[in-house]
Formats: structure tokens, sequence, C-alpha cells
């Protein structure tokens, strides 16, 4: 069942102004108005999907809850700018934006060019017909930009903010 909340907040990068900052590079500009909340408070730009608010919530509190047991302070390697992680969801915002699809792949992308070198990392070869491209980025300090797809890696970086986080401990924290 999909629930649908108004949300009088323009999305940002923290609309209580207690978040702490993440000072990612932005990989995106993309405008967020929140049309939607989940019942823990995580913002959602639905960008006109629906969305199970109930079983995005469900994920990210999950992925919150894993971080928050690791509670392990942060290691210069694994490029964190906090010593330890923020995980209350209100900081969030979820963007949904329209799935790019690509026949070299079973993946969804934002349709954002990512740099090859990161595909060529995991042994994929871009090509002009299958360009190297992002799945999922943090616009801002908490804005998770995802296709309908819903990747939320991006919750765990966010909560950590760490930009090496799939060699932590948090790892295990992302696949929820």
């Amino acid at each position: 069942m999909v629930r649908l909340a108004a949300v009088a907040v323009l999305a940002g990068c923290g609309p209580c102004g207690h978040c702490p900052p993440n000072m990612f590079t932005d990989i995106t500009d993309l405008p967020v108005h929140a049309d939607m909340v989940t019942q823990s408070g995580t913002k959602v730009d639905s960008g006109g999907f629906a969305v199970d608010l109930e079983a995005l919530d469900r994920r990210i509190l999950a992925i919150l809850e894993c971080v928050r047991n690791v509670a392990e302070p942060a290691k210069p390697e694994w490029q964190c700018m906090r010593d330890m992680p923020y995980t209350e969801p209100d900081c969030l915002v979820v963007k949904v934006v329209p799935p790019v699809v690509s026949e070299c792949s079973d993946w969804q992308f934002i349709g954002v060019a990512a740099p090859d070198s990161l595909c060529e990392a995991k042994g994929m070869v871009p090509t002009p017909k299958c360009p190297c491209m992002w799945r999922q980025v943090i616009q801002g300090d908490w804005t998770v930009v995802t296709p309908v797809a819903m990747y939320l890696w991006d919750v765990g970086r966010a909560a950590t903010s760490c930009l090496g986080v799939w060699n932590t401990p948090y790892a295990k924290c992302l696949m929820f």
C-alpha cells in the first residue's frame, strides 16, 4: 500500500539545522521538492513516481540501525568527514528520478556520467554504447538521488560521512 503525505518543507541538506554537514562533492544539482514524508521523518521527492513509504522507511531504518550498532570511530583510510555516524532519518531526503536503462546492464542509472575509472575498477569496460553512469549519488549533504529501483547505499554513506564506506565495517549495512 502506498501512503502519501504532504511535506511543507522544501528539501535541502538538512531541514532542521541539526543535521551535520557531510561536504561531499556534488555530482548533481537537481531541484528537490519533497512531496512525501515517511513515518520516521525521511523526506521524499517522488518525482511523480509511486513510492511505497512503508517499505522505504523499513529499509532506511534498517541501514541506520546497522550503522548505529557498528558505531566505530572513523579511520583516516575511510575518508570520513566526521568521527562518528549520525543516524537520525529526519536529515535524509530521497529524490527519485526517472531511470535510465542500458542494454549493457540490468541496473537502473540516474543518467549522469560517472568517471570511467570507477567502472574499470569494477572490471567493466565503458564504451560509447555502454557508458559509465551513476546508479545513485548524494546531492548536498543528505539528499540521496536514486532511480525508481531505490538504490539506497548512499544512506549509509550519508550517515557515516565516509567516502570509502565500502571498505569499512559499515559496508554490511548498505544492502538492506
